[in-house]
């Protein structure tokens, strides 16, 4: 069967859409306070402040949500703290309270891929160009993940 190839036209004048700028306050908290408790004390161990004030850097807020079992992108990162300038990553320090509406709000927004992302993958390992993966192929490309 042939497939067919959908042509997009991108006019000139068209520029991507701006997304609306994060605003903390908006993000409403639905971790559990055992949760909460439990991301202040990772929060902690990333705390490099003389006295431990519960301060990280600005470039240290990826790491933390990443330690935290989120997988945020830099991009993510970067918009949610504002677009701090490069400057700021190092000299500026964020507190607990600023740092958990972002991570709720990259928590409620990752991207889970579609089922056609899923099936794009996959035509990767389709050789024939029929639809079909074998089975052993796949089954090695996991396992070596």
């Amino acid at each position: 069967p042939e497939q067919k190839k959908e042509a997009v036209k991108v006019s000139p004048e068209t520029e991507p859409a701006k997304e609306p700028a994060f605003d903390p306050h908006s993000v409403k908290i639905e971790f559990s306070a055992d949760q909460i408790e439990e991301f202040k004390e990772a929060f902690q161990l990333f705390d490099r402040t003389a006295d431990n004030q519960l301060k990280i850097s600005y470039s240290q807020c990826g790491d933390v949500m990443r330690a935290l079992g989120q997988n945020p992108t830099n991009a993510e990162v970067l918009r949610v703290m504002g677009r701090p300038r490069p400057e700021d990553m190092n000299s500026k320090l964020m507190d607990f309270e600023t740092f958990l509406p972002m991570l709720q709000h990259v928590a409620q927004f990752k991207d889970k891929g579609t089922y056609e992302d899923f099936v794009e993958g996959l035509r990767a390992f389709d050789k024939e160009g029929n639809g079909t993966v074998m089975g052993a192929e796949l089954r090695h490309v996991l396992v070596t993940l």
